[in-house]
């Protein structure tokens, strides 16, 4: 279909269209029954959201507080390095969170903690804490230890030889 064509068609239609709703004689209560039919429609559109609205407030308020706490054990595992330091309480939606954090890691946590689905409010009991010093590991230590005596011996050994040598 060419664009002119498309064109005249719509045009049609829309002369039809306000022939139907114009007419001298039933146009009145054509319109009459269009408008009573679109409160209708918007209506029953108000009152199904209304309904959805209410059952999504039940929803939310019929969460377990025992699966906040599962939901927020789970972020705090993702957020902090030592989640099992962290205590954890939650009645009625509001979690209260406190013990050792790092301190890069405090605001993350409130933040991540304020998006788990269920939760009210969040009390922020947290300790902000340095960040630990690396330690090497037992076995790396007592390697690194023998290593550097090892060296330690080559060279006083090849020492002693050059004395020898001279003397």
């Amino acid at each position: 279909m060419t664009r002119a064509t498309g064109a005249f068609a719509a045009g049609m239609g829309l002369g039809a269209g306000l022939m139907y709703f114009l007419d001298p004689q039933r146009g009145a209560r054509r319109r009459t029954h269009a408008r009573n039919q679109m409160i209708h429609a918007s209506h029953a559109v108000r009152d199904n959201a209304r309904t959805q609205l209410l059952a999504l407030q039940r929803a939310a308020a019929e969460v377990d507080d025992q699966v906040i706490a599962d939901r927020v054990r789970a972020i705090l595992g993702r957020v902090v390095t030592q989640a099992h330091a962290v205590a954890l309480d939650v009645s009625k939606g509001v979690v209260t969170v406190s013990g050792p954090v790092l301190r890069d890691e405090i605001r993350r946590t409130i933040k991540a903690l304020r998006r788990v689905p269920g939760v009210q409010r969040v009390v922020n009991g947290l300790e902000a804490t340095a960040a630990p010093r690396r330690r090497m590991p037992a076995l790396a230590t007592a390697l690194a230890g023998a290593a550097s005596l090892a060296l330690v011996a080559r060279a006083l050994n090849g020492r002693t030889r050059e004395f020898e040598l001279q003397s």
